[in-house]
């Protein structure tokens, strides 16, 4: 008998593990929120450097050589994340998000715009595939990009909004 009941306190813990876990919706408005929070707060400290661009990458993560200084490549294990620097572009910019609402028949699971201080930047959220999602952050005239499953969102969003930030344009 002592079996049973253990294997039903199993089942128990798993089906409350499983009631526990975040939809796909709540890991993308998480992401949003983590999004729009790093856009608001100062921007972190530059400890790497592309081309003569300073700008904040979290530990663990590597900027891929060779880089021009304007596209660059961040990984981190099998991640990638494609970063694009327009020193032409100031904080204000919506170079990118104009650009990206050029295709209409791009669906967005989620889009969102932020605005602060004379500073504009943005994150979006498209399903390209069965738990693929691809991932853009912006501020101003800097843009990075990835391709993510959904439990990544929230984290990846709130480090490339803090990525984006921390590349002076024009404060």
């Amino acid at each position: 008998m002592p079996r049973y009941g253990l294997i039903f306190m199993l089942l128990l813990l798993a089906g409350m593990l499983a009631a526990c876990s975040a939809t796909p919706e709540e890991q993308i408005v998480k992401g949003i929120a983590n999004a729009q929070g790093a856009f608001e707060d100062e921007p972190e400290n530059a400890n790497e450097t592309v081309g003569k661009t300073n700008l904040y990458v979290p530990s663990g993560y590597n900027i891929e050589e060779p880089s021009d200084g304007f596209d660059s490549l961040i990984t981190k294990g099998g991640d990638s994340f494609a970063l694009l620097i327009n020193p032409n572009e100031g904080a204000a910019s919506t170079f990118f998000y104009d650009l990206q609402k050029e295709d209409s028949e791009q669906l967005w699971v989620a889009d969102e715009t932020f605005q602060q201080n004379g500073r504009f930047g943005f994150a979006t959220v498209e399903e390209i595939a069965d738990d693929q999602l691809e991932l853009v952050v912006s501020a101003g005239g800097v843009k990075l990009t990835t391709v993510t499953t959904e439990n990544q969102i929230p984290q990846n969003m709130d480090w490339m909004m803090k990525t984006v930030r921390s590349i002076d344009s024009d404060e």
